[in-house]
């Protein structure tokens, strides 16, 4: 009996060793797992945005069209005023018919008016939608305006002739009702012209026949 007793020894130790080392083989397993989950679940970096490419720029608005209008109409306590823009630029005339006259030219862009004239006169306002409106200042005194456009044969009318030396320039206003306004000078001389004949776009100044023209052809 005593002679199986170191064989019992070595079985059970080997029986020992055996469970010792599945243990261990468990724990290497176990600590292999998360490590390589980890790696599994590491972030990728970011995604970055595509430059855009070199010289593109962000998209502008196309620019406003050119205006072809004419805006004309009674001014209060001024008389009647018409205001001709082409292109980017504007002529004005202020009449009062009697001894007021004023010339003013500038721009008309954007839906803007800016425009001046001899003896501090100018004028700013805005137009769009059929209208002009703003202030003009002339002969000292500022007044607000609010024009209907107009169209031919209403509208401003200009002429300029050089007779005996004299310098004559004449202006008159066609409103779409039928009434017209004019006034001339000869030499910087106010002076009282014949009513304009649309037709024949002819007028007499100082006992002297005129051609006049829209004024717009000027711009």
């Amino acid at each position: 009996m005593r002679r199986w007793q170191p064989i019992a020894t070595l079985l059970a130790g080997l029986a020992v060793a055996a469970v010792l080392l599945g243990l261990s083989f468990r724990a290497t397993a176990d600590s292999a797992e998360p490590a390589a989950a980890q790696q599994t679940a590491s972030p990728q970096p970011p995604a970055t945005a595509s430059p855009e490419p070199e010289g593109t720029e962000a998209a502008k608005p196309p620019p406003a069209p050119p205006v072809n209008a004419t805006w004309a109409g009674k001014v209060k306590g001024a008389g009647t005023l018409a205001i001709t823009a082409k292109g980017d630029k504007a002529i004005a005339y202020l009449c009062d018919g009697r001894r007021i006259e004023a010339w003013l030219s500038g721009t008309a862009k954007a839906g803007q008016l800016s425009l001046t004239g001899e003896g501090g006169a100018s004028l700013t306002g805005t137009f769009g939608n059929g209208r002009a409106k703003g202030t003009i200042t002339a002969a000292g005194r500022t007044h607000t305006f609010n024009l209907a456009a107009v169209k031919k044969p209403s509208g401003l009318y200009r002429a300029t002739a050089q007779v005996r030396g004299a310098r004559i320039v004449g202006g008159w206003i066609q409103l779409p009702s039928g009434e017209q306004v004019g006034l001339a000078s000869v030499d910087g001389t106010v002076v009282t012209p014949s009513r304009l004949d649309i037709g024949t776009a002819t007028a007499i100044v100082d006992g002297v026949a005129v051609t006049a023209a829209p004024a717009s052809e000027e711009l």
